[in-house]
Order: structure tokens, then C-alpha cells, then sequence
């Protein structure tokens, strides 16, 4: 397998990891804009107005977005109303803006990331970086020519106890890791945060610019389940391998000390919500040659949570991986007893406003974040190859060094 420096030069083209951008003063508040007014973009600028810095732009297709975006503004203390755009690029050519988070769908990610680095704006890109496995390439290589900071949405990647949690299975005393089991088991039936809601309205209706949000996918009727359950098409995102699988697979790679599987194979389904294109539960296997990684996924019942197991010969390391959850450490060389304690533990705790601040920090001075551009780049590449496994019926062998399917 391709070692750590192999796949970065290969994912960068060769450009120099280090952005080359002046550095801001360390009192100095950065003028941040927000693309996409959705609930992740209002999580995401949350974090950017505790931290003290200014929103002075906001950009949606949707007008009814940039008004509730405003309001919660101004719940939090936001004096002066940002500026509202119907057009990202309207925004990225705002007076004094200097940085921007995208948070809108997956199909747009590639047209944002690359306006906003031709803008010269560094950049809070949303997970999953990527729509289709080969966007990836050319974003990574737009980043590093702009010499931007960009920080992908991998929040798990600021976590502190996730650190903690890999040092301990990159330890000796863990043994060799051999498998790695991750899932994330939700139930949306009675709920489903993501339906069109009963206030969309036709006034509502009548304020979103479909063939805006169309972009490049293909045409189509105007459709409010397209347009609110947009995660769960082909032709905006990658269901739930991709969405989730982001955060999953990030800590399957980081903990686990690999950058990229050698195969994968998928198997899953539609078997609750019909309306749905992608699969509401898929399981995906892969061979990172030194263990194998498991990652199930479905959103019809919750019983099991969200989750991480990483197996060592001499050690266990089980993660509730929710916030408040808590990570525990078994000594498991023999079986393990009904009433074993852990040999250690510590709690989970929620990554967004750490990896937010990660990246306004990683602006100020000059540096990369704790997920630069390479690393959104890797995560989904494992995921969007388990949907390709899916899609085709085939194992799918992965050449990480010339990133190119090498058979499936």
C-alpha cells in the first residue's frame, strides 16, 4: 500500500502541503460570508460568530433561507445585518470578505470551492467534500495553487478524545490492529427531520430559484422532496455512504493509520422509504490490507446508535461516538469477563465548535486546519467507492498511488 507521502503527493499534484497566504494579526476578526443557509450552514457561521469574528454575507437560492438566516443573526447578538445574495458569486465579490463557509449541497461543493479559490477566499468547505470520485483531484489542486486555508467538514478530525483514542491503537500495548467496526443506526420513520416541512409554503416555493439549484444536475420538475431531501438522490449526494461515512471512515483511516483501502464491497438496499434513490441501509467492507473495516449504516431504527469498535491482539477500544458518549479501553489478550472494567476511559464531546475554531485559528496564522483538503479528499474517496461497489454489484480494487479504480 501507498505510504502516507506517496498519496499526498499524488492527491496535491506535488504542490507544497503549506499555504503561502499573509498571515491575519492575532486580534485581527476575520469578515466571514456564508453560502448555503441551511441548518449545517447556520451550525457552522453559529461557531464563527462566538468565536468573535463578523458575518457580512450571506448567499442562498432560496429567499425564505436568507431570512431565517438573518433572524438567527441577529438572536445572537449580530448588530449589523449581512448583505444577502440570491448568487454565491455575488457574494464572493463583497468588499473586504475574507473567508467563506460552503454549506450547500453535495452536486455544488466543486462550483463553490473553486469560485471561492479563484476569489482568493480561504474557505470552511462542508462534508462531504466531493459529489463524484473524480472532482477530488481538482479541488485538492485548486486549494494548494490559491494558497488558501480550507478546512473540509470532517469535525471529527478536532476531536481531542479521538487523538487520545489514537495513540492508544497506534500504541504497542494495543497489539495489531485487525478490524475496525463503525455504524451510525438512526430512526427517521416516525420523523423525518429532512420531509418538506408544513410551513413551505407557496410564497416559499415561489422564492427558490430551482435551475439554481439544479446547477449541473440534470433537469428536472420542480420537486420539494428533491429539494429538502436532496441527500438521498444520485443527482445531488451519495446517500448515506457518503453523508455519513464521512465522519466513519475518517476515524477508520486517522485511528487506523492508513490513508486508503485497497477494495471494497457493498451491499444494501431501499427497504423503508421509498421515496428515497439512494440506499436507507448499506454496509460496506474494506481491506486496508494491514485490518479490515466494516461501517454500518441505516436510518429505520436507532437501537444500536452510533458507534466504533477498533479490535487489537492484545487490546479493545469501543467509542459511544455521540456527544456525551464516552470511549473505553479492554484489556481483551483473553476473553474478556462479563463485569471486566475498562482499563480506561474518557468522555466524547462535540467536535463542530472546536473544528470551526480550528479553522479560523488555521486562517490567522497561516497554516493548515486539522482537515485540510487532502484529507476530505482521502475520507471520501473510501466512501464513494463503497457506492460504486453498491451501484455495480462488483468488489472494487482501488490503485490509491495513480487514484484510479484499478478493477470493479
Amino acid at each position: 500500500m501507498p505510504d502516507r507521502r506517496t498519496f499526498l503527493a499524488a492527491s496535491a499534484g506535488a504542490v507544497a502541503l503549506a499555504p503561502a497566504a499573509n498571515a491575519l494579526g492575532a486580534n485581527e476578526k476575520l469578515n466571514v460570508g456564508l453560502i448555503g443557509c441551511g441548518n449545517r450552514g447556520r451550525s457552522v457561521i453559529t461557531e464563527c460568530v462566538k468565536a468573535g469574528h463578523n458575518v457580512v454575507a450571506t448567499a442562498d437560492i432560496a429567499k425564505f433561507r436568507l431570512d431565517a438566516i438573518a433572524a438567527h443573526l441577529a438572536t445572537l447578538g449580530v448588530k449589523d445585518k449581512p448583505a444577502a445574495y440570491p448568487d454565491h458569486r455575488k457574494l464572493l465579490e463583497h468588499a473586504g470578505l475574507d473567508a467563506v463557509v460552503i454549506a450547500t449541497p453535495d452536486h455544488h461543493h466543486k462550483e463553490h470551492l473553486l469560485a471561492a479559490m479563484a476569489a482568493g477566499k480561504h474557505a470552511y468547505a462542508e462534508k462531504p467534500l466531493t459529489h463524484r470520485l473524480e472532482d477530488g483531484p481538482e479541488m485538492v489542486k485548486a486549494v494548494r495553487a490559491a494558497k488558501r486555508v480550507v478546512q473540509v467538514g470532517n469535525q471529527r478530525h478536532s476531536g481531542e478524545h479521538w487523538k487520545r483514542a489514537r495513540d492508544v491503537i497506534q500504541s504497542g500495548d494495543f497489539g495489531d490492529l485487525v478490524w475496525v467496526k463503525v455504524w451510525d443506526c438512526r430512526n427517521w420513520v416516525k420523523r423525518d427531520p429532512f420531509a418538506p416541512p408544513a410551513t413551505f409554503d407557496a410564497n416559499q416555493v415561489k422564492g427558490v430559484n430551482w435551475d439554481a439549484f439544479l446547477g449541473s444536475a440534470p433537469k428536472v420538475k420542480f420537486d420539494p422532496v428533491r429539494y429538502w431531501s436532496w441527500r438521498w438522490f444520485w443527482d445531488y449526494a451519495g446517500g448515506l455512504m457518503t453523508d455519513i461515512g464521512a465522519h466513519q471512515l475518517d476515524i477508520v483511516q486517522w485511528l487506523g493509520g492508513v490513508d486508503a483501502p485497497k477494495s471494497v464491497v457493498a451491499n444494501g438496499g431501499v427497504y423503508h422509504f421509498k421515496h428515497w434513490e439512494t440506499p436507507d441501509v448499506i454496509h460496506g467492507v474494506w481491506d486496508y490490507g494491514r485490518f479490515a473495516a466494516t461501517f454500518a449504516v441505516e436510518f429505520v431504527n436507532g437501537y444500536d446508535g452510533v458507534g466504533a469498535t477498533f479490535y487489537g491482539t492484545k487490546m479493545t477500544l469501543h467509542a459511544e461516538a455521540e456527544s456525551n458518549g464516552e470511549i473505553r479501553v479492554y484489556d481483551t489478550i483473553d476473553k474478556p469477563k462479563p463485569d471486566q472494567k475498562p482499563r480506561m476511559s474518557w468522555k466524547v464531546e462535540n467536535e463542530t465548535p472546536a473544528h470551526v475554531r480550528n479553522w479560523l485559528a488555521a486562517v490567522k496564522e497561516n497554516k493548515d486546519p486539522s482537515s485540510p483538503i487532502e484529507l476530505g479528499h482521502r475520507v471520501i474517496t473510501a466512501a464513494h467507492l463503497a457506492n460504486i461497489a453498491y451501484r455495480t454489484g462488483k468488489k472494487v480494487v482501488w490503485d490509491a498511488e495513480k487514484q484510479q479504480i484499478a478493477r470493479g
